[in-house]
């Protein structure tokens, strides 16, 4: 029996109560003039409409993949879920809030297929907000990183404090398949994509364009009890000293790939960063 092919490009959507903008998200993806793709939305046990949408679209594209968890799991957990139910050679997280130009993965594929040393192709980022409209905000292109060693991209993306293009680009699944993906702590795509860069340098896709949205109920935009509980929510606060899980996190990375990247080198950026005084002076309200 002959089994079907898998699409080159796996998009994944977590999502929770998403239900005021998830359909025009996933209209963005399947409008897109690259069509070789699934859709695996995760939906961390929504309460509101979003089950009810997302399964009218997988009713009316065999693309699109809807699997509901019988519980919420936290959103690092549905990041991950979203990524081991897929196939594709290239795989892409989207936000339910976003939205894509139609030449998106077109872009971002091609830039991954010039050269295999790139991990992640990543777009240009401009704003908008809740009605779709552009606003002033703009996501500066960061430095190119092809002639870089995988220590100074580990630097250069850790002092980066977060790089939503990056996160939100096109990843090479086999490289993905090398990290420790998502932790349970708010920042944790900080130290992925730092881990990403060791593992090879980011290419930037320039006519590929995220639009990514700004609105009240964004998870930056949350309290501090609330992230925690978006991704702790069984009510667990083992979670709740993010800087300090993050560094931790990172100090992990540095040994697992310490044969790509010497160890001392990449403890010696990783202490900079530390003990940059601003960085000192988060610790010190953490505690």
């Amino acid at each position: 029996m002959e089994h079907p092919k898998s699409p080159q490009v796996s998009l994944g959507m977590p999502v929770y109560n998403g239900e005021n903008f998830v359909a025009e998200a996933i209209r963005s993806i399947l409008e897109q003039d690259f069509g070789d793709f699934e859709l695996v939305i995760t939906d961390n046990a929504s309460t509101d409409r979003t089950a009810d949408i997302c399964l009218e679209f997988e009713r009316l594209d065999k693309r699109v993949r809807y699997v509901r968890n019988a519980r919420n799991l936290g959103a690092g957990a549905n990041f991950n879920r979203a990524f081991q139910l897929s196939t594709g050679e290239y795989f892409k997280w989207c936000a339910h809030d976003d939205l894509l130009s139609s030449g998106f993965l077109t872009d971002c594929v091609r830039a991954l297929d010039a050269n295999a040393r790139h991990v992640i192709a990543y777009p240009r980022l401009l704003g908008i907000d809740e009605t779709g409209q552009l606003t002033s905000y703009v996501e500066r292109v960061r430095p190119d990183m092809g002639g870089s060693s995988p220590a100074s991209r580990f630097r250069q993306v850790v002092a980066a404090h977060g790089w939503d293009a990056a996160m939100f680009g096109l990843w090479r699944r086999d490289s993905l398949l090398k990290t420790t993906l998502h932790k349970p702590y708010y920042g944790s795509d900080c130290a992925l994509l730092a881990e990403m860069a060791i593992l090879g340098p980011f290419v930037h896709a320039p006519n590929a364009i995220l639009y990514s949205r700004d609105h009240p109920t964004r998870s930056v935009r949350l309290p501090n009890s609330e992230r925690l509980a978006w991704q702790n929510p069984d009510g667990s606060t083992a979670n709740a000293f993010e800087l300090s899980r993050r560094v931790k996190h990172l100090v992990a990375i540095t040994y697992r790939h310490r044969r790509t990247a010497p160890l001392g080198r990449t403890l010696f950026h990783l202490l900079a960063w530390i003990l940059d005084p601003v960085l000192v002076a988060r610790f010190c309200l953490e505690a």
